[in-house]
């Protein structure tokens, strides 16, 4: 039961920044919330090792409310053109690239 109230309550942190940031049609802040979003799921799993709660809380509750991904591959598949192919895939590859760089050095 606490795990699901932790997911619901960053769920909805999320979702409520997510809504007072983007305003409708604006594709830039869309793209900087989703990068917002890997980069905080990026930072908790490689970098924090506090309490599981949190990490659930922050990760598929606060990331999984922030990003839009089911928002931009339905406003993208709706304009059907080369810019919206374009723009998501970007946004994978910055995503990518973003957890790339902050991901923690191993000595092998």
């Amino acid at each position: 039961m606490k795990k699901l109230l932790a997911v619901a309550i960053g769920g909805v942190l999320g979702s409520l920044l997510r809504y007072l940031t983007v305003a409708k049609g604006d594709e830039i802040a869309l793209f900087a919330v989703n990068i917002a979003g890997v980069l905080v799921a990026g930072v908790v799993a490689f970098r924090f090792t506090s309490s599981e709660l949190l990490r659930i809380a922050l990760i598929p509750g606060f990331a999984g409310g922030l990003t839009t991904f089911s928002t931009v591959a339905v406003v993208h598949a709706e304009q059907n053109s080369i810019k919206a192919v374009l723009y998501f895939y970007t946004m994978i590859l910055v995503s990518i690239v973003s957890l790339y760089l902050i991901k923690p050095r191993t000595k092998s």
